[in-house]
């Protein structure tokens, strides 16, 4: 078993997000639940505003070794 990172995001207070969302790397995780509730395009993106109803967060989860994770 090894520690991984699962993705939630939720819209509306309904889950839309499975259980293949996972990362090897809790950094790489955040990036993408800080892109999710911010609503921005790309990194570079100065101008962003706050998505309304939407909740993104990294949780940890223990996966077997063979797991498919995201980088």
């Amino acid at each position: 078993m090894i520690i991984a990172f699962l993705l939630v995001v939720i819209v509306s207070g309904e889950t839309v997000s499975d259980g293949r969302m996972l990362f090897s790397s809790i950094y790489r995780c955040n990036e993408f639940a800080i892109a999710i509730e911010e609503g921005r395009g790309s990194s570079e993106s100065k101008r962003y505003r706050m998505q309304r109803n939407i909740t993104a967060y990294c949780v940890p989860q223990m996966v077997s070794k063979d797991t498919e994770l995201f980088e």
